[in-house]
């Protein structure tokens, strides 16, 4: 048989040309496709990152909350060992210096010290601060005049106007008198001695409206107790002249200011003997004042390192301070409880003196257990995440360097073969090209297949419980096993935080069943409630101990946790060596009408 062959006007065969034609065309399309999916890839891990991001954000918020705690509980204790044996003209100074602080540190106008006559009828200034552009107070207020504040602190009570206008009806007069000199917000904290009204500390904005809310006023009665406490020492040093009463009574002040100190403080002799324990030190050490004193406390708490090791009292920076009479401030150490265990501390040392001589030590110190465990586990989830991210980049690398490449590199090849095929084999040529068409085709499913894994875009088009059911089906077909799925009342309308937690614990949790299981059946179920959506995942396999598989592949199990709880949901493991494992995940539902609706489903994958 002959065949006749017809070539165009530059001397090429028609079919050639035609092949030519069809195998640029693959070859751009494959090109194009493969370029988006990957787009499409590198955008999804790019949400991924973001969302890791936010969870970080969140626990730094977290943490800066407790440092601000941490700072203000410091800036109480340095506050409160300014004051401590300080001479009668030492008293003065440091008044003055200690309410400017006060009011910079809490960002005040004005900070007053007032104290009630012994007639109940006025309220003097005792000492005062004021910042730049703040009116000056009255040296002394009258009932007359302000009869509705002072009533208040007869009373015991608090003023707190956040605005002038939030005062009452009856507080006519103090309105006007806010009114006149410019105040913003105001507010005062009665003060007292021996359970009696003594005095106020009042606090004054004059352009910044503050809100005063129990934490902060809580913080401005601890303040005014610590100042309060400098002033009545003071009177009392006066009084010392003429009797030692007056001292025992401002040492008793001294010791309820103490009282009130949210950090541990104590004070020790010259000989490191236990002269004094405030409430807050017994509560961290476990030992009572009564316990401590007349005891050596580096015997008690300070004897011996973390690891087992002994602390000479010689090697003791605290104590040293009897000899170098220098102060220590924010050092980080370790004390040990009553019950044997150890408490990471913070602590500051100063000497007490009296008419210059080194008479004491005074130790102020925090729990600092709670930041060293919040930067741990700050640290530690870090760290995970991260490491879980780059295992993440390791594998879908891999995957499209050892599969995908290497067969679009295998496709190349063949295709190229085919372009130097003879014209004459036109069955061996379409044979081959027919092949590299399926090859297209099975390359384009697997890239569709992974990027579904990275992100299913079904979810916004159809639901959750269609993209599942479309996720278990692509996932039967894929690895040949059996998955059992029925949903029932998932509204397409759920929140999509909600429809995505599920959806990655689903993916999650078949995955994991598949590569560990060995059970080549599962079962898929997805229920809503009227207020909440629970999904549980079912295998009949070996099982595995869940503590083991937290120290080696719970990875995965601390991340379905995790994404749980970014939606107040929880996860609860089930799993007997040889009974197989049941993963069940709850979502509860803010508004009820999300969860219903007609939408009820089953089928099998």
């Amino acid at each position: 048989m002959t065949i006749h062959s017809k070539t165009n006007s530059e001397g090429q065969h028609p079919f050639r040309e035609h092949a030519e034609a069809v195998s640029r065309t693959h070859d751009s399309e494959l090109d194009a496709r493969s370029a988006a999916e990957l787009v499409e890839m590198v955008r999804r891990l790019e949400i991924e990152r973001l969302e890791l991001e936010r969870q970080n954000e969140r626990l730094r918020h977290s943490e800066q909350a407790l440092l601000r705690r941490l700072e203000f509980e410091k800036f109480l204790f340095d506050l409160s060992r300014t004051f401590i044996g300080l001479t009668e003209e030492e008293v003065d100074q440091n008044m003055e210096r200690g309410l400017a602080r006060v009011g910079k540190f809490l960002a005040m106008d004005r900070v007053t010290l007032l104290e009630l006559s012994d007639d109940r009828k006025e309220m003097a200034v005792a000492y005062s601060w004021s910042g730049r552009g703040a009116t000056i107070s009255p040296p002394v207020i009258s009932k007359g005049a302000q009869p509705w504040w002072v009533g208040q602190v007869l009373r015991g009570e608090a003023s707190l106007a956040s605005h002038v206008d939030d005062l009452p009806e009856e507080a006519a007069a103090e309105k006007e008198y806010l009114r006149q000199r410019g105040v913003a917000s105001a507010a005062s904290i009665p003060l007292k001695v021996s359970g009696e009204i003594a005095g106020a500390i009042s606090f004054v904005t004059m352009q910044r409206h503050v809100e005063w809310t129990e934490e902060l006023v809580n913080e401005l009665r601890a303040l005014g107790d610590i100042l309060w406490n400098a002033l009545k020492r003071r009177q009392a040093m006066q009084a010392l002249r003429a009797a030692q009463g007056f001292l025992r009574e401002s040492e008793e002040r001294f010791r309820l200011a103490m009282n009130n100190v949210a950090a541990g403080v104590y004070t020790l002799d010259l000989d490191g003997v236990v002269t004094y324990v405030n409430p807050a030190a017994e509560s961290i050490f476990g030992w009572t004042n009564a316990e401590l004193v007349g005891r050596k406390m580096h015997d008690v708490t300070h004897y011996k390192h973390p690891d087992g090791t002994p602390y000479p009292a010689s090697e003791c920076p605290g104590l040293q301070i009897v000899q170098t009479g220098i102060e220590l401030r924010e050092c980080e150490d370790t004390f040990i409880r009553k019950d044997g265990s150890f408490v990471p501390v913070v602590f500051s040392a100063s000497p007490l003196k009296k008419e210059g001589m080194t008479v004491g030590i005074v130790v102020g110190f925090r729990d600092d257990t709670l930041r060293r465990d919040a930067a741990q586990a700050l640290s530690t989830v870090s760290q995970r995440l991260i490491q879980a991210h780059e295992e993440e980049r390791t594998r879908l690398a891999r995957e499209l360097h050892d599969d995908i490449l290497q067969r679009l590199s295998i496709l190349s090849v063949n295709l190229q073969r085919v372009k130097r095929r003879p014209a004459a084999l036109v069955a061996e040529v379409d044979q081959e090209l027919g092949n590299a068409i399926q090859r297209v085709g099975d390359l384009a499913t697997d890239l569709q297949t992974l990027s579904h894994r990275l992100h299913s875009s079904k979810l916004a088009l159809v639901g959750l419980a269609g993209a599942a059911a479309g996720f278990c089906e692509e996932l039967s077909d894929r690895e040949g096993v059996e998955i059992d799925y029925h949903a029932e009342n998932i509204s397409k309308t759920l929140p999509m935080e909600i429809s995505l937690c599920l959806f990655r614990v689903l993916q999650e949790s078949l995955q994991n069943a598949i590569t560990h299981s060995g059970s080549r059946s599962l079962q898929v179920l997805l229920r809503g409630q009227a207020d909440v959506v629970i999904l549980t995942v079912k295998d009949s396999g070996v099982g595995f101990d869940l503590q083991e598989a937290m120290k080696g592949r719970g990875l995965g199990l601390t991340s379905m946790k995790e994404r749980l709880a970014l939606v107040h949901g929880q996860l609860s493991v089930h799993s007997e060596l040889g009974r197989g494992t049941t993963i069940q995940a709850r979502v509860p539902l803010e508004f009820g009408a999300d969860v219903a609706g007609p939408n009820r489903s089953g089928d099998r994958a």
